[in-house]
């Protein structure tokens, strides 16, 4: 990730005299001008040190978070326990009164702390680190001479339909816009209401001079790139077209709304990233292009997104780029579009993220778009170029139908998709690798309900996983995952044989139920508009309390250079000969394989986490062994802990069992979200190295 110097507002505001003397006799008076001169130096750095270190986040000492070091966001108690807080010296620096939460300032370094302090004090209701964020770019070389981005997603093909309008606003989240680049000044927004430069709050929003949106990061009214990654992005979305310039952006009629999220350096704050989410959606964005990650969800940046949801302004969201499959955020949550980055022919970027849990794929490697200064590149990359893509597209179908619910312009997103799966790693998103022409097509013939919901074209729902797969006879909470299942639960049903399930949460790629006690084994499945699902055995457990899975998503490192896994959650289940299979690299003969497990729940989890895992090695090296490993939350935030080493030893050359009992309490292992992160390595399999898994089950107690 880019880290640059000098934040371009600060610099100029300071002052810095050369420190010499001149090698003459001075008076008294020129002696005293010398040493003020020298101590206001002096202050300057110590000052522009402070500000130069605030700007990079730390790993907080206890909670192990990457996060801002002089911020932390709370929700008080009452105005009395706030006003405690500031007697005492916290200042608070923003609300945001949409969601409920405030940032305070608290000393350098001392977040834990704080946050503690003001838990014993009864002061905070929550209190959390300012978690920070990183941009998902990842710089290449230029691969093709002109937009092959454009005609993978049959972009021309739908400007005969659309090309965009300029009542259509997609807010850019990211380091700030160049506004004076010559493709991008014509198709910016302007908020009407405020008068520039004036100093006055025009339109009462509770932000001075948002002529042209608003500083998020440094807290003003210039939302000017200091960095370049916003810029690149903005032009993918919406770069003029035909004006005889260089390019043009998917939506190239539509406006950029700029909002800044990322300082000079490239990262960004809770603190800067919820309020900008609220802005946007407050001040009409109906697409908000977001090119950042984090590494485990806020409550915060959640609440953000759900109030953007709930106003109509779809967040579309890199996935990020470490080739895993576990979860990063906000594209991870269930009201934003995850955007995993692909490649010209239709394969997974080498370093794109990728899981059930990512929305679809986009054009990722070797884009084209803007530079600051008014120049270009032909090899802007990471999903950082792929979101940007999926968003501009997410423009052109409100652009066309500009008053359709939020979840009819998801849909015709998703659902338009292309299913190309990758030939090494399989299906990487849920949905598939967008397609402007083929969405703007399901919008075309869909029929809509009077409340405006959309009734597409017989789309059978399909059950990908459930977790627990096993559960005990005391029933409980049960997670579905797959797609298809539309927005509105009051059109379907959750049936265990023929018996109606409670649903507790529902959207199109994820519901929740409640499995009543005494339930009983039976094929459960999924009805969406009289539309069946697949169906998917739903067995009880022996023992009370009791709940099992299996990981639901997995990649394996190297896949570039000849490693590869085949085979998933169903091979992974039950000990019965179907099993999943991870070659080595081909270069140095590591097996490095990422498990994800989900629908766990961190609070209720009791006893011990249990893995009951049968495998073999097929054509290893001699000597060959394995370390099976979960990744330890109470040591830090991914992947700034630590994993733990569950099992140990020699990779044997016939099926074996071991069962594992994991030392501790369970939650340390389980994400906020309720995921497990499992890592198995063979450091000395041999480029031939095969890992054969024929069961690898969670067992654990609520």
């Amino acid at each position: 990730m880019p880290r640059c110097a000098i934040h371009s507002k600060a610099a100029s505001r300071m002052f810095i005299a050369p420190a010499f003397r001149r090698a003459v006799r001075k008076s008294s008076r020129e002696r005293a001008i010398i040493r003020a001169m020298e101590l206001l130096l002096g202050a300057l750095l110590f000052w522009f040190s402070g500000w130069m270190r605030e700007e990079m986040p730390i790993l907080t000492s206890q909670s192990r978070v990457l996060a801002s070091p002089t911020r932390i966001l709370v929700r008080f108690v009452d105005e009395n326990a706030r006003q405690q807080a500031e007697t005492h010296g916290y200042t608070v620096l923003r609300d945001i009164p949409e969601i409920g939460y405030t940032v305070v300032r608290v000393p350098w370094g001392q977040v834990d702390e704080t946050i503690a302090l003001m838990r014993q004090r009864g002061w905070v209701k929550e209190a959390h680190p300012d978690r920070a964020y990183q941009p998902a770019y990842d710089p290449n070389d230029p691969l093709f001479p002109n937009q092959w981005n454009l005609f993978k997603m049959q972009v021309p093909q739908a400007w005969d339909w659309t090309r965009g309008t300029p009542q259509v606003v997609v807010a850019v989240l990211d380091t700030g816009v160049d506004y004076t680049h010559p493709e991008l000044a014509p198709n910016l927004w302007v908020n009407t209401a405020e008068v520039a430069g004036n100093g006055v709050d025009d339109d009462s929003n509770g932000y001075v001079d948002d002529y042209l949106g608003y500083d998020f990061a440094y807290n003003d009214a210039d939302p000017m790139d200091d960095h370049g990654h916003g810029t690149a992005c903005a032009g993918i979305v919406a770069g003029v077209g035909d004006n005889g310039f260089q390019l043009a952006g998917v939506a190239y009629n539509c406006r950029i709304m700029c909002v800044k999220i990322g300082l000079s350096n490239g990262y960004s704050y809770d603190s800067m990233f919820a309020p900008a989410v609220i802005y946007a959606a407050n001040m009409g964005a109906k697409v908000q292009s977001i090119s950042y990650f984090s590494d485990d969800l806020t409550p915060a940046l959640r609440a953000a997104t759900d109030y953007a949801w709930s106003r109509g302004s779809l967040l579309v969201v890199a996935a990020g780029n470490y080739n895993e499959p576990f979860p990063l955020y906000p594209a991870g949550y269930d009201r934003a579009v995850g955007v995993a980055a692909s490649t010209q022919t239709d394969r997974k970027a080498s370093f794109s993220n990728l899981g059930s849990w990512v929305d679809v794929a986009a054009p990722g490697v070797g884009i084209h778009a803007t530079t600051m200064g008014g120049g270009y590149t032909t090899g802007f990359a990471g999903t950082s170029a792929a979101a940007p893509n999926a968003a501009g597209v997410a423009a052109l179908l409100w652009s066309w139908m500009p008053n359709a619910r939020i979840e009819t312009i998801r849909e015709a997103l998703e659902y338009s998709a292309e299913v190309i799966p990758d030939p090494l790693v399989g299906a990487y998103v849920n949905y598939g690798r967008v397609n402007a022409n083929r969405a703007l097509q399901y919008l075309r013939e869909a029929t809509f309900l009077p409340d405006g919901t959309a009734l597409w074209a017989p789309i059978q729902p399909t059950i990908h996983w459930i977790s627990p797969a096993r559960m005990s006879a005391t029933g409980g909470r049960l997670t579905i995952a797959g797609r298809y299942f539309g927005w509105r639960p009051e059109l379907g049903r959750v049936l265990l044989g023929n018996q109606p399930l409670r649903v507790l949460e529902w959207t199109d790629g994820k519901i929740v139920v409640e499995v009543p006690p005494r339930f009983r084994p039976n094929w459960l499945w999924v009805r969406v508009r009289g539309y069946p699902s697949n169906r998917l055995w739903l067995e009880s457990a022996r023992t009370a309390r009791t709940r099992q899975a299996a990981p639901v998503d997995r990649q394996v490192s190297g896949y570039t250079v000849g490693a590869f896994v085949q085979g998933g959650w169903r091979e992974l289940l039950d000990a019965d000969g179907s099993v999943m299979t991870a070659k080595a690299r081909d270069d140095n003969g590591r097996l490095t394989l990422f498990l994800l497990v989900r629908g766990l729940d961190k609070y209720r989890t009791r006893g011990a986490l249990r893995i009951t895992y049968r495998r073999m090695g097929q054509s290893m090296n001699t000597g060959a062994t394995e370390t099976l490993e979960l990744y330890n939350f109470d040591s830090g935030s991914y992947p700034y802990g630590t994993f733990t080493v569950a099992h140990t030893g020699s990779v044997p050359g016939a099926f074996q069992t071991v069962s594992v009992v994991l030392p501790g309490s369970p939650s340390q292992y389980i994400s906020y979200e309720g995921d497990l992160f499992v890592r198995i390595r063979v450091p000395n399999a041999g480029a031939s190295g095969q890992l054969l898994i024929d069961q690898l089950r969670i067992e654990w107690e609520e």
